[in-house]
């Protein structure tokens, strides 16, 4: 049997199949049943169209349900998160594993109008990206970058073994977050992400809604890789024109850091709350200050500025570890979910 045929008749190309690397590329998402109208393809060309069924008529550009449709969001599944604070001579994930397979049974347990076109994990998928040294965890202290790199590979391939158990009707989007790709993300970073998960921003139609995933975590801190800002600016404002030219009934963004928590002009400073550390995180009464969890005010206003421009409807992410809800001065929603937690979205 030749190599080739062996990988396609292998367990995992078909438990993987349209999921992770293999539906997120092009800048767009490769999925059966929710086809792209071929300007969304990035490079566009007949062979890759055919392959994802692009040659359909009738794409998810148009409006087809008119009932409406669902949609999953989720957050910060962070594989290794429990066992920070403690110092652990095994690393292990288990707790976050049964979390997840709970999760996805939950989901794949939806059935008729509350069955959702997709699931989106904004961020954070596992826990232990080789940079956070410096991180509370005790056992992530003492260990070296390799040593965790290894941790971080493992932990990637829970996640991965976890989440293709979601039903194959289903798509999967997964975004990066800080603890995927570090507080201050570099080329190599993100190129390590994206060799497992795809492309780390994207953008796709449902019945009728345009959704931009975003790799927001440049937003936080773009020093690491400002070449990679600029290119994805370039291309947000692109999509987000060209969802507006073709009447998308919503524009709905995602990411992993919140853009704000109370209003979009509020100032780096003006956050004086703090958050409590999740039990075993530090020394008791550990706290975080809240402006810690938002994106910059000089890098947020850019945003903004396109999201108002262009109607945004909402935006969803995690990372602050609370179901936290706010308003733009436009309308715009917030969403800001607790790790571990899923929102089913309705859309009319």
């Amino acid at each position: 049997m030749s190599r080739l045929k062996q990988v396609i008749m292998s367990r995992r190309f078909f438990l993987y199949a349209h999921r992770f690397a293999n539906a997120q590329f092009q800048r767009t998402l490769v999925f059966p049943s929710l086809p792209q109208p071929p300007e969304l393809y990035h490079g566009f060309d007949d062979t890759k169209a055919m392959l994802c069924g692009e040659c359909t008529k009738v794409t998810e550009k148009q409006r087809t349900r008119p009932k409406g449709h669902r949609f999953v969001i989720t957050a910060d599944t962070q594989y290794g998160i429990l066992m920070d604070g403690f110092a652990m001579n095994t690393p292990n994930w288990s707790q976050e594993i049964e979390i997840s397979r709970k999760c996805v049974e939950q989901i794949n347990a939806m059935v008729g109008d509350e069955r959702p076109l997709f699931v989106c994990v904004c961020g954070d998928l596992v826990d232990t990206e080789s940079s956070f040294s410096g991180a509370i965890a005790s056992w992530k202290k003492v260990m070296k970058g390799w040593e965790r790199n290894l941790v971080f590979e493992q932990q990637v391939n829970d996640f991965k073994r976890v989440w293709s158990g979601l039903h194959p009707d289903i798509a999967l989007v997964c975004l990066c977050g800080n603890h995927d790709v570090g507080n201050r993300p570099t080329k190599a970073s993100i190129e390590h992400w994206t060799s497992s998960f795809g492309d780390e921003y994207l953008s796709f139609w449902a019945n009728g809604s345009f959704n931009l995933c975003l790799n927001n975590c440049i937003f936080s801190n773009p020093t690491g890789a400002p070449d990679l800002f600029d290119e994805q600016l370039r291309w947000m404002e692109e999509k987000l024109a060209y969802a507006r030219e073709n009447d998308a009934t919503h524009i709905f963004v995602y990411g992993h850091f919140p853009w704000f928590l109370k209003h979009e002009e509020e100032a780096d400073d003006e956050l004086t709350s703090h958050s409590s550390a999740p039990s075993g995180w530090g020394p008791p009464g550990t706290k975080f200050e809240d402006g810690y969890f938002t994106v910059p005010y000089e890098w947020r206003k850019i945003a903004m500025a396109m999201f108002k421009k262009y109607d945004v409807t909402a935006c969803f992410s995690g990372h602050f570890h609370q179901n936290v809800t706010a308003q733009s001065s436009w309308g715009m929603v917030s969403a800001e979910l607790h790790a571990f937690y899923c929102v089913v979205v309705l859309v009319f």
